[in-house]
């Protein structure tokens, strides 16, 4: 970009515009801005709001998968394996429309694990499930849910009451792509299981993430400089 503009401005004055006089050296990007942290809800957190949601089974795949809110809402009963233990996403609902289409990315579209807390919730909730159309969550309409009703009408509420700082359904995500960074996972696993296209994302946007492996790094060198005192 600076070596564009330099060309700009230097055909400028070639041109007799009035543009000054300056050297490549004195044109450069402005600094970026404090980065605000990103809202993620943490384990105890969530745990307390799964508890407590009327809709802790649609809240359940985004907070403990990292799925987004709109592939959640277009899960098909036919993406639900429980023999292979996995989750497909392979749809997603548009939060202005409200139809299903496809995922954002080729990357988005893969097989997740599903552990077996979550298997339960679903498995329960298809007992409840009409059988009337393939799509899991379903309003009474028949309709796929709105990610911005259930925002504003279900969780933000269930947060106030709980007293938990307000979040939205992306913080969960991100909540659980630091809570595995955290435990010490590998950034390529976290980026497989977000389905990032570029591993940088991942490590973008969580890159403030301390893992215990760093924490234990970090002591372990400390502890053997003090082994070293001044006699």
């Amino acid at each position: 970009m600076l070596l564009t503009l330099s060309s700009i401005l230097r055909k400028a004055r070639a041109w007799d515009y009035a543009c000054g006089s300056f050297t490549l050296a004195e044109i450069t990007m402005p600094r970026e801005g404090v980065k605000k942290e990103q809202r993620c809800f943490t384990d105890e957190e969530v745990g307390k709001i799964l508890a407590a949601a009327p809709f802790g089974t649609i809240l359940a795949p985004t907070s403990v998968l990292g799925l987004r809110i709109g592939e959640v809402l277009a899960l098909r009963v036919s993406d639900v394996d429980f023999s292979r233990k996995i989750v497909r996403v392979r749809q997603s609902v548009d939060a202005a429309t409200r139809k299903v289409q496809a995922v954002k990315s080729n990357a988005s579209s893969a097989d997740v694990p599903m552990p077996s807390q979550l298997a339960a919730r679903l498995r329960k909730h298809l007992q409840i499930h009409d059988g009337k159309t393939d799509l899991l969550f379903i309003n009474r309409r028949g309709r796929p849910y709105s990610a911005n009703k259930l925002r504003a009408k279900v969780l933000h509420p269930l947060l106030e009451k709980l007293g938990i700082p307000l979040g939205g359904f992306h913080s969960m995500r991100h909540g659980a792509a630091s809570a595995l960074l955290a435990d010490g996972a590998t950034p390529a696993v976290v980026q497989k299981q977000l389905r990032h296209s570029d591993p940088r994302i991942t490590l973008g946007v969580h890159g403030h993430v301390i893992g215990d492996q760093q924490h234990s790094a970090v002591e372990n060198r400390s502890a053997r400089i003090e082994l070293y005192p001044v006699n």
